[in-house]
């Protein structure tokens, strides 16, 4: 029998959605994965990768440091031999942080040298092109991302963007090395870092550059980047003997009935529009947040709302609103006093929602959301299913003092999914799901779901 090894690999991520994706594209690959949420809950045996889940895209700098350097410390102390640094696809930070100080204190930990840095997720069209980030065929910049209530991008250069908020040199490595393959980034790494540039941006277009960018990396001591390029560390560790074939599992998750509902607190484009689409067949609550900072009792509102339709339909319950609204609220209140206003309504409604009216089927829209409804529930575990494309990472958590009655939850960032993505997720919620490991191909295809009527346990 060939022994298991050692854990591989130990990421954090700054936020919760991003950090489920990347658990269940690496539960895709048929990696046994674990994923527990804050720095409390034990790092359980017998897997080999970790991911450790955070809320720190958006607090203090130095507190996003301390949380992540001892995420990677128990990350170490359970094996790790890669730490991995998880960010958002668009690079969401500011000029005070928190990607560039926590992957500077993270490679000091480590004890010096170089890291890369590649958000890049081509599977959307987000990518990187001498330094610049695209959105499809617009600038970061000149997206929609530039209205970010939280981490408006404004600057497309990454490594004008990066440069700001670290300490160290940032350089880049351009797209010609990168698409000569993984031999001329590792050269190119130890050029850089001959010449004093130690925080490195990857241009990165296409898969296959993700592909080269994996395997010119899967030994160093950090690496950092969107859930994209650890998809394709898997084929590398087994390339160079670091795994077995044998040590690949099937993903499996069960089938879950019970009332359905959807929380949305991002006020992505892409959120509003699966709201609409969600609406036309499903009662939707909007909240009011002016009618909250006013004074009204908009979780009584929601609760009421919920009574009313709960167990027989699916639900969303959404704090979206214009862009318009969005800024006057921010102008008056200012723009971390709306963010924790709404945060703090879609937290109370969760736990009304999941502890008083039973509901077993839960999406939530909106990486900062999804933190706060998670602590909310207070779950501390989740366990993943395999990455079904962007937006679908799904997964079951189990309720603290409700053994027997897992929750079925998926947790999406506000930009990520097709229109139709609330009511499919729900529905495909209800039925069991078995995926073969895709160590071959990359993205994987779409699971195979088995109807079932009974409840699962």
């Amino acid at each position: 029998m060939t022994a298991t090894p050692s854990l591989l690999f130990g990421a954090i991520a700054d936020d919760l959605t991003g950090g489920t994706e990347l658990a269940s594209m690496l539960v895709a690959r048929g990696i046994p994965t674990g994923c527990t949420v804050g720095l409390s809950a034990p790092i359980p045996p017998g897997n080999l990768a970790h991911v450790i889940l955070l809320k720190t895209r958006v607090i203090a700098a130095s507190d996003a440091v301390r949380q992540v350097l001892e995420a990677a410390d128990r990350l170490l102390e359970a094996g790790a031999r890669q730490i991995f640094f998880k960010y958002c696809a668009t690079f969401d930070s500011t000029p005070a942080g928190n990607i560039g100080p926590c992957a500077e204190a993270l490679l000091e930990r480590l004890g010096g040298g170089v890291t890369l840095f590649t958000p890049a997720l081509c599977e959307t069209g987000r990518t990187v092109y001498q330094g610049h980030m695209f959105g499809g065929a617009q600038l970061l910049g000149e997206s929609p991302k530039r209205f970010d209530p939280l981490t408006p991008m404004t600057d497309s250069n990454l490594v004008r963007v990066l440069q700001a908020q670290s300490k160290g040199k940032v350089g880049l490595v351009p797209y010609l090395v990168v698409d000569a393959g993984a031999e001329a980034i590792r050269n190119a790494i130890r050029e850089h870092s001959a010449g004093g540039e130690t925080l490195l941006v990857t241009d990165t277009i296409r898969e296959r550059d993700l592909v080269a960018i994996a395997e010119a990396t899967f030994d160093l001591p950090l690496m950092t980047g969107n859930s994209s390029v650890a998809a394709h560390l898997p084929p590398a560790w087994l390339t160079h003997g670091l795994l077995n074939s044998v040590d690949l599992v099937t993903a499996s998750l069960p089938a879950i009935n019970g009332p359905a509902a959807v929380l949305a607190g991002s006020v992505a484009d892409r959120t509003i529009e699966q709201l609409e689409r969600f609406a036309q067949n499903n009662p939707l609550l909007t909240i009011d947040l002016a009618s909250a900072f006013a004074g009204a009792d908009v979780v009584a509102e929601a609760r009421a709302f919920a009574q009313r339709h709960l167990p027989g339909t699916m639900i969303a319950i959404a704090t979206t609103a214009p862009q318009a609204t969005v800024e006057a609220l921010q102008q008056a209140h200012g723009r971390n006093a709306v963010a924790a206003k709404a945060e703090e309504m879609l937290a109370g409604i969760a736990h009304i929602l999941v502890l008083e009216l039973g509901v077993r089927r839960l999406v939530v829209a909106g990486g900062e959301t999804a933190g706060s409804v998670v602590k909310a529930l207070g779950i501390d575990r989740i366990a993943m299913g395999a990455y079904e494309g962007p937006g679908l990472s799904r997964a079951t958590a189990h309720l603290p003092g409700l053994p027997s009655e897992p929750l079925a939850l998926m947790l999406k960032s506000g930009k990520l999914g097709g229109p139709d993505i609330f009511a499919d997720v729900l529905q495909d919620m209800t039925r069991a799901t078995t995926v073969a490991p895709a160590i071959d191909i990359w993205p994987p295809a779409k699971p195979v779901m088995r109807p079932t009527t009974g409840k699962a346990s």
